[in-house]
This record gives structure tokens, sequence and C-alpha cells, in this order.
């Protein structure tokens, strides 16, 4: 696999928000097994908080979930006072249009259920450009 033999996300730092527990722990294995410190989080205040704590090389988020969505988060996340360009990318089971998602605040989005190489590829892209 490309990420294991790459290792372009080693020593980076990436927050997952994720609702659905099976979800969330198979991309966090998919993220550290390419070398990542993963934290994940199960809601969009919890990861709003590990943002204000610590600085993130990227943001991987759910768009759909109970309570605040990933919407609400990348709003908040552009309105920081530290890292508001931090890269987010979008993970949903439900396409949106691209123009939305940009204006939203999102910098990539990526339906679900997610592809190991097209996930590490697109992180890589985003976190060489940040």
């Amino acid at each position: 696999m490309l990420a294991m033999e790459d290792g372009m996300l080693r020593g980076r730092r990436i927050l997952l928000l994720e609702d659905d527990t099976d979800a969330r722990e198979s991309m966090a294995m998919l993220l550290e097994v390419a070398g990542a410190n993963v934290v994940s989080t199960p809601t969009a205040e919890d990861a709003l908080a590990a943002l204000q704590n610590t600085e993130f090389d990227a943001v991987v988020t759910d768009v759909a979930m109970p309570g605040r969505s990933g919407f609400w988060l990348v709003g908040q996340i552009r309105q920081l006072p530290t890292r508001p360009t931090v890269p987010v990318l979008a993970v949903t089971g439900h396409p949106f249009p691209r123009d939305g998602m940009l204006r939203a605040g999102f910098d990539a989005q990526m339906l679900k259920p997610v592809s190991p190489a097209l996930l590490y590829e697109t992180l890589t892209h985003l976190m060489g450009r940040s």
C-alpha cells in the first residue's frame, strides 16, 4: 500500500472527527499505519476543544453527524486565531457540490467508504500546500 511505503504522514498530527465508532477506528488505524499521530473525537465540540489545545497538520471530519456538523466545525476552525488555514478534509456519505464545500471552508471532500490510497494521497496533497 502506498501509504505504508511512502511514509509522508510520518510525524504529522491529524485530528479525526467521526461520530461512527467503527469508521473512526478504521480511519485512525489507516492514518496511524501511514505514520501519522492521530487524535480522534466523536463530536464537533470535542474536536474544537482539541484544536484549541493542540496544533494539527490537518483535520479530517465527517460532515453529517448528530448535534454539531462538520460544517459547524469548519466554520469555527476558520475563525480560530491560531492556524485558521489548517487543511480540512470532509468525509461524507452524501455528495455535496464541490463549490459549496469550498465556500463553507473545506479544502477537499471524499465520499464514504473511504479509499485508503485516496485518503492518503489527498491529505499528503493538502498538507503539502499549507
